[in-house]
């Protein structure tokens, strides 16, 4: 990376960065949870399939649903944060991306599955208060039984919803990244570098 480059990075605004360390974070948390969930998921059906295990007790699939629950508000919380906070980077520091490809090709990747995300957001933050819902007949005595045969029914829903859809994302999501690393943001170059580089060659 040339000198101008860095000074050129040196002068983004402070917010730009602040929105850029956000999204970094907020990126790790959604990758991270996504992960977990269907780590987590695994757990409630046969392997291979979307069977329900028969050798599960109510109080283990409560918890693996207390679990889902969680990790799914997470990954929707994380997911719009990071979306929001790369708005406002591109907002604030003016990224040229004709010197950027490779960070004008991770923006592509990462917006062409934003239908994607509004639809299973959907359905996790569905998810999320029909476990509370679980939870508040458990207190009040009620039969937790319709509740919990919703809670299936929205976990078959979400992960056969779209069909492979949700991880095609993922993987878009990690080749954006690799993008990125491959070939670093940087800077305009002036007039005189491209200059010495044509003469170079």
């Amino acid at each position: 990376m040339s000198e101008h480059a860095i000074s050129n990075l040196d002068e983004t605004p402070l917010s730009a960065r602040i929105a850029l360390f956000i999204m970094t974070v907020a990126g790790i948390l959604y990758l991270g949870g996504s992960a977990g969930r269907a780590i987590i998921g695994n757990d409630l059906v046969e392997v291979n399939t979307l069977q329900f295990r028969n050798d599960l007790s109510f109080d283990a699939e409560k918890e693996i649903y207390n679990l889902l629950a969680q990790t799914s508000l997470m990954v929707v919380a994380s997911y719009f944060v990071a979306l929001f906070s790369l708005l406002f980077f591109l907002y604030k520091s003016k990224l040229d991306l004709k010197e950027n490809p490779n960070a004008l090709m991770a923006i592509i990747l990462f917006a062409i599955f934003i239908p994607v995300e509004l639809f299973t957001s959907y359905w996790d933050i569905k998810f999320f208060f029909t476990y509370v819902d679980l939870q508040f007949q458990l207190f009040i005595g009620a039969d937790p039984g319709p509740i919990r045969d919703e809670l299936r029914r929205l976990f078959v829903k979400r992960v056969s919803g779209i069909g492979g859809l949700s991880v095609i994302a993922l993987l878009s999501y990690y080749s954006a990244i690799g993008a990125v690393i491959i070939r670093p943001i940087h800077g305009k170059r002036n007039p005189a570098e491209e200059n010495n580089g044509k003469n170079k060659n």
